[in-house]
């Protein structure tokens, strides 16, 4: 019999891994349902938020045929392009029920006129996401469970698998048989946090294939990280075996390690963040906008009282062509702020990204959090899109009012642009968050190789 069969009978006797995987197995099934009411909850959100345009246009062209059969001239809301109404979605990603992540704290829809500011597009769909609820520590989902309670779990299992036998003396007789320390706790290592580790993989695996997760490459990057992060904190654990004594002390350690490595350094990492590049201020940031613009409306009033009274041009009321001017005015205005703003948010979120690394329990939460696509990089994509489709409806707008074109039902039916979101790339991201985890791991490794190489000696 083989060193790893003897330590696998001797682990399955140990009620401790199968209370872990009963343990785990419940958790990660009540975690992934609980994401996947999340996930469905906040896509149905959106769907209802882009259907709004869609009905609303349906109703528009309905009106519009019906005015045309009367031989009647449709109003200013079914003729002008300024009035098109569209909307901007952000779709669901295959895993989202793996992770909440940063998603509850971006708008996942946009409400855009050709004439609105591409920059309060969101503001309809930014309810709650101030909430206490909302920026607290986050929801329990998958990737909680991954994060901070599998490495208990992994602890439990394997923080005193070699500390407690050199305490009671018997490391002495199991070092006395013809193996060597090196082979006996690598079998150990594995066997005990290896087949918890796989375990766990495979039970959260099954869970969201139940939710309904289909993605093969999603699903094997998924298993990947957990794997990654599961094999740091077996190594992790492996090292003070080899370090301490006593099964008491390797339980102290192994408790401290964890809370230094989930809980400390993550909060840590975040205010080294905000103090070496301090998060833009929305209040004052919204504040700015709400200032400039009513001092933008404020400066035009008397012109726009005179254009309310004015002679149409291009079949375009004199009004409207008023309301152009002053967005060329809003934006040269507004611009210079929207831009302060966003630097100092990429200067945040760019050293944030780096920091990181630092943490294994940050590298694994960012993993999980872009799987998911619930990650903080996509979210801000979609909001760049979504303004960038905003500039292109303007454009529309704007080149019909030059050259004097009006609504036609053929622009009801089909003509007018809809909005399609680009899916960043997250390969890079996800590989860099991967070759971490692995490096931090061999780091482990080695310097458990280190201390073998001192001789049995030193491990009693």
């Amino acid at each position: 019999m083989t060193i790893a069969q003897l330590e696998g009978i001797r682990a399955w006797r140990d009620p401790v891994l199968r209370i872990a995987l009963v343990l785990f197995a419940l958790l990660a099934c009540y975690a992934a349902f609980t994401g996947a009411r999340w996930a469905e909850s906040r896509e149905s959100a959106v769907h209802q938020a882009v259907a709004e345009a869609a009905e609303i246009t349906a109703k528009r062209r309905e009106s519009f045929a019906a005015t045309l059969a009367k031989g009647e001239q449709p109003n200013f809301g079914l003729i002008y392009a300024t009035a098109l109404p569209f909307r901007a979605g952000l779709p669901g990603a295959p895993l989202a029920a793996v992770s909440a992540g940063q998603a509850e704290g971006y708008p996942a829809a946009a409400s855009i006129a050709p004439f609105l500011d591409p920059y309060t597009i969101f503001d309809a769909h930014m309810a709650g996401l101030e909430s206490p609820s909302v920026l607290a520590a986050g929801r329990f989902d998958l990737a909680f469970v991954i994060v901070v309670l599998l490495p208990l779990l992994l602890i439990a299992a394997t923080y005193d698998f070699w500390s407690r036998d050199v305490e009671n003396g018997s490391a002495r007789f199991q070092l006395a048989q013809p193996v060597t320390p090196g082979q006996l706790i690598l079998a150990r290592a594995v066997v005990r946090g290896g087949s918890l580790l796989v375990g766990a993989v495979l039970i959260a695996v099954a869970a969201l294939l139940l939710t309904g997760a289909r993605d093969a490459g999603d699903l094997a990057r998924f298993a990947a990280v957990v794997l990654a992060y599961g094999a740091f904190w077996i190594a992790l654990t492996s090292l003070i075996n080899l370090v301490v004594r006593a099964s008491t002390t390797a339980a102290l350690a192994s408790g401290t390690a964890w809370l230094a490595i989930v809980v400390l350094l993550p909060g840590a990492i975040a205010a080294a963040a905000d103090l070496s590049a301090p998060p833009p201020s929305d209040m004052a940031y919204t504040n700015a906008i709400r200032t400039a613009g009513l001092e933008v409306r404020a400066a035009n009033a008397a012109a726009a009282r005179v254009a309310a009274t004015g002679e149409p041009r291009n079949l375009y009321p004199a009004s409207l062509w008023h309301s152009r001017g002053e967005i060329a005015q809003r934006d040269a205005r507004l611009g210079p702020i929207h831009r302060a703003h966003a630097g100092q948010r990429d200067a945040h979120r760019g050293l944030a990204e780096g920091l990181r690394f630092l943490s294994p329990a940050v590298i694994a939460q960012d993993a999980l959090d872009r799987i998911a696509g619930t990650d903080a990089t996509r979210a801000i994509a979609f909001q760049d899109q979504a303004r960038q489709f905003a500039g292109a409806a303007r454009r529309l707008a704007f080149d019909w009012m030059d050259s004097g074109r009006l609504m036609t039902l053929a622009d009801y039916d089909g003509g007018l642009p809809r909005f399609a979101f680009a899916e960043p790339s997250r390969a890079a991201p996800l590989a860099a968050d991967l070759i971490a985890l692995l490096l931090l791991t061999t780091l482990l490794l080695t310097l458990a190789a280190l201390r073998l190489r001192g001789g049995a000696a030193k491990l009693l």
